[in-house]
């Protein structure tokens, strides 16, 4: 099968594709809940301790699920509660108005962490909707067509809220408007996305062996997202609005830059063949050095240099994210998909629990101590690539 445009994408992988489309505005809620939070008087410490202990109680429900994802939770069900819960979540941080309703602010984050449980749904779907001849080229239009519309969306929110609306009342009232419109992506759902279909599964069928490259790409992937970690939405918000001293517009300007990059930087890549292992490697090395970027603008206290992160970073990303997934993918067996990932999902919690506390932590005792450990743990995962890939020929 081949994959000029997005057109030519299977049915249910186009479906798939327009719901992260369509919800990929309500994305702007993670720095509308922080930034409200910030505003209404909250340390940025005590909102990253909340996070972190929440984290904490949730830790073993992926891997749970994760089996019943191969064999009765429908994936209609599984996404459904997601958007269900963050709608939830979202409500309940539009009941917060300061210290004083803190129990809402803990409940909207119990609630938020837990919708994250059936996270593992989502990589389950794509494993079994994205054929694996045209995987690769699937992952590249998953990353750009979410995009076009948040590309529009969020310079709106950004303006809105900086020159028309600028209050805190405005903040809280977003939230409200992102609680309505998660809870109106479960119509979508029902109406266009496809269920699994379930296999037979016999009891021996539970014994497995771990596939060959897999706990590499695993332990590789569970370096990247420890380093991803310790510069979390939170602690960049924080980071760019606190102590860089920018606008609720700028921040958004960062994702517009991410967007626009992602798009061009997708078209140009679909139609030229790349050595994978070049783009695996090239994409890390991007990665660590986005942290270099970043200790320039704490340096210079200067947002151009965060600009440049962020073009550099969604170029990393490009590279390395189709091709990774697409190799990960192709270790799975099908009828384990859902067990795999859940125990992914529960290894990475595991892995940064503890991360929304510490990245805060880290830049509150001195600015430039997450981006630091951030660009060392993204070289340690290129170093994994390179010793993995050596042998290239077997690796792919």
């Amino acid at each position: 099968m081949e994959i000029k445009n997005f057109g030519d994408l299977p049915k249910n992988a186009k479906r798939y594709i327009l719901l992260h489309t369509i919800g990929s505005p309500l994305m702007i809620g993670d720095y509308v809940v922080l930034v409200y939070l910030l505003l209404t008087g909250y340390k940025v410490i005590s909102v990253g301790a909340v996070f972190t202990a929440i984290n904490f109680i949730e830790l073993l429900f992926p891997a749970i699920l994760g089996r019943l994802y191969d064999t009765k939770i429908s994936a209609k069900l599984a996404m459904s509660l997601i958007y269900f819960l963050e709608g939830l979540a979202y409500f309940f941080f539009y009941l917060v108005s300061g210290p004083g309703t803190w129990i809402f602010l803990v409940l909207g984050v119990f609630i938020m962490k837990f919708a994250t449980v059936f996270y593992p749904i989502f990589p389950t779907y794509e494993h079994y909707v994205y054929p694996e001849e045209i995987r690769e080229k699937a992952m590249l239009y998953h990353l750009m067509v979410p995009e076009y519309v948040q590309i529009v969306a969020f310079p709106i929110f950004g303006f809105l809220l900086t020159y028309i609306y600028p209050s805190v009342s405005a903040y809280r009232n977003t939230l409200l408007f992102i609680s309505a419109g998660s809870f109106l992506m479960i119509v979508y759902i029902f109406y266009a996305i496809e269920d699994i279909r379930k296999e037979k599964i016999e009891k021996e069928s539970f014994k497995f062996s771990i596939p060959k490259n897999f706990l590499s790409l695993f332990l590789i992937e569970d370096a990247l997202i420890i380093a991803e970690s310790m510069v979390p939405t939170i602690t960049l918000t924080y980071f760019v609005m606190f102590i860089l001293k920018q606008s609720f517009f700028v921040l958004m300007l960062l994702e517009v830059i991410n967007s626009a990059v992602t798009i061009i930087g997708g078209h140009y890549l679909k139609s030229r063949e790349r050595s994978k292992r070049t783009l695996l490697i090239g994409g890390v090395i991007l990665f660590a050095l986005v942290n270099v970027f970043y200790i320039i603008a704490a340096w210079q206290m200067s947002i151009v240099p965060v600009i440049v992160g962020i073009i550099v970073q969604t170029l990393g990303n490009l590279f390395w994210f189709p091709v990774h997934r697409t190799m990960l993918f192709n270790t799975i067996p099908e009828d384990k998909r859902g067990m795999f990932f859940g125990s992914m999902s529960t290894a990475f919690r595991v892995s940064t629990a503890a991360a929304p506390f510490v990245s805060v932590l880290l830049i509150s005792l001195w600015v430039y101590l997450p981006f630091a450990l951030a660009g060392a743990l993204y070289f340690i995962a290129g170093l994994g690539y390179y010793i993995l890939t050596k042998n290239s020929e077997k690796t792919f």
